[in-house]
């Protein structure tokens, strides 16, 4: 009944502030927006969808344009724009974490160039540091409205280990590849498990791919950009995984395991160790703490390869690419719009709801509440993003744990 209620008051409260806002628009008066968005696992409340819900009713209202959302599919989402590239009909806004096909769009010149619509943007110009739109800046114009990484977290991907055997084995964390090695000899001889699996299709495998300084596709040597993959590191890196995978250290599924793969390895005890992304290492933990309440999951340092380098790649400046297609005949309302999104007031309403039913502050600092959970899905509709709001949402729902290791 108290979560009926709560609900009630956040519907009342919002009708509040739209009758507070910008008047009755009809929609035949307002400009019509489309924006794609990728898939995420969250789901809508019953009998809303995502252009039938309060946000989505929130933003049509405030901004004064007809929004219309579209979720791509999970599989292959890109596709799924390029046709609607290809029939002259595109959205207007796309939401795209892959800077690959940000690269690929701009090349084929299919995104707007924004510098005319970006004069007057304060809340994109706090939002965004001078390094990010340097990312998406081509022959002196800017093709994008970069949301910026977070900083708090340096990288994504982490070496995550059954601990408590290294400890009942009396193996001491291994740093070096050779103390990498012996730790799996014993893994695999005395807990009969595979010792590293991993899902890499590519043949590379984070951490390990950072000790022979591989860890990105191009990188400084003596003085010069050259392909990491066509130098000399590249052979020591592939003799060394061959040798583990021709001793049965490496599980020999790599090539064709999913991240579902792995997880299942990890919690099921077949696998000892695994490259793990602090988003997968949540769920891999609690399914594997239910199994084995004794046991413990940990990250590792990544190994020391043989000239001392080590790690993982770090971020890029940018996490998300707002785009514009070039033939959108909304380009200017496009930005408009973006800017509206960054408008705290609207950032703060999108992506944590009501102080008081979704969320309460407490020593300056926002705290999310039960109620907040049946609004998960508003993850569809945080077009730009805050370190500060992506550290409360990290922290709430568990990961903050895995990414501080």
């Amino acid at each position: 009944m108290r979560k009926k209620n709560l609900r009630l008051l956040a519907a009342l409260i919002v009708a509040g502030m739209l009758a507070a806002g910008l008047g009755t628009v009809l929609a035949a008066d307002k400009v019509k927006l489309t924006v794609a968005y990728t898939y995420n696992v969250e789901s809508f409340l019953p009998g809303e969808d995502e252009n039938n819900n309060e946000i989505i009713n929130y933003l049509r209202e405030k901004s004064g344009f007809d929004i219309h959302w579209i979720i791509l599919p999970p599989d292959q989402p890109w596709e799924k724009v390029n046709l609607m590239l290809a029939s002259g009909d595109p959205p207007d806004i796309i939401y795209c974490p892959d800077k690959n096909q940000f690269g690929n769009w701009l090349h084929q010149g299919a995104l707007a160039r924004l510098d005319e619509y970006l004069t007057d943007t304060p809340n994109l110009d706090r939002l965004v540091p001078e390094d990010a739109w340097g990312a998406v800046t081509w022959e002196g114009g800017r093709y994008a409205v970069p949301i910026p990484q977070n900083q708090r977290i340096a990288g994504t991907t982490g070496i995550f280990v059954r601990t408590d055997w290294l400890d009942e084995l009396g193996i001491e964390r291994p740093e070096t590849l050779d103390e990498y090695y012996d730790m799996m000899v014993r893994l695999k001889n005395d807990r009969k498990v595979i010792p590293l699996t991993a899902a890499a299709a590519n043949g590379l495998i984070d951490g390990f791919t950072g000790a022979f300084g591989i860890g990105t596709a191009y990188k400084v040597k003596d003085g010069k950009i050259v392909c990491s993959y066509i130098e000399p590191e590249a052979k020591e890196y592939l003799a060394y995984m061959n040798k583990l995978y021709r001793e049965g250290l490496l599980d020999m599924e790599f090539p064709v395991n999913k991240g579902g793969n792995v997880q299942e390895k990890m919690v099921s005890g077949q696998a000892a160790m695994a490259p793990v992304g602090w988003w997968d290492a949540l769920p891999i933990d609690r399914n594997f703490t239910k199994l084995n309440p004794d046991g413990k999951l940990e990250y590792i340092k990544p190994p020391v390869g043989p000239r001392g380098e080590w790690g993982i790649p770090n971020h890029g400046p940018v996490r998300t690419f707002l785009v514009v297609p070039a033939q959108s005949r909304r380009i200017k309302e496009a930005v408009e719009f973006l800017e509206f999104m960054a408008d705290p007031e609207v950032y703060n309403y999108v992506s944590f709801g009501l102080e008081g039913v979704h969320y309460y502050e407490e020593n300056g600092e926002k705290f999310l509440t039960e109620e907040y959970e049946n609004r998960r899905w508003q993850i569809y509709y945080t077009l730009v993003d805050t370190q500060e709001g992506f550290a409360i949402r990290l922290r709430d729902k568990g990961f903050k744990e895995y990414s501080d290791q």
